[in-house]
């Protein structure tokens, strides 16, 4: 598998399962779900070039009349500035990959 970065629907799936996971977190996700820090996974701090982009992501959204969270804004960013490939359950990320073609996904 590609380099992995979990979004919070998985992290809080595979802390209850007991799943072990390889890859990355952000600092948002953690915030989000603390426990992620127990999973082992490497987490990322978001820098000014991916808020940079996460504001032309979310203004994108908000024109196709789809906004989504700042905080999956900025996960996506970083999946795209890091060419990682965003993990996660949550179907919206497929609106913001239809206007950012660079977004990796594996929807679980």
């Amino acid at each position: 598998m590609e380099k992995a970065l979990y979004d919070t629907t998985v992290l809080i799936d595979a802390a209850k399962s007991g799943k072990t996971l390889n890859g990355y977190t952000t600092a948002l996700n953690v915030v989000e779900f603390p426990r992620a820090l127990e999973l082992g996974l490497t987490v990322i701090t978001p820098s000014l070039e991916d808020y940079l982009l996460a504001v032309r992501i979310s203004q994108a959204m908000v024109r196709k009349g789809t906004p989504v969270s700042a905080v999956d804004a900025v996960v996506a960013a970083v999946a795209i500035n890091r060419e990682l490939t965003l993990v996660t359950k949550d179907k919206h990320f497929e609106w913001i990959k239809e206007g950012f073609k660079e977004l990796r996904l594996q929807s679980v």
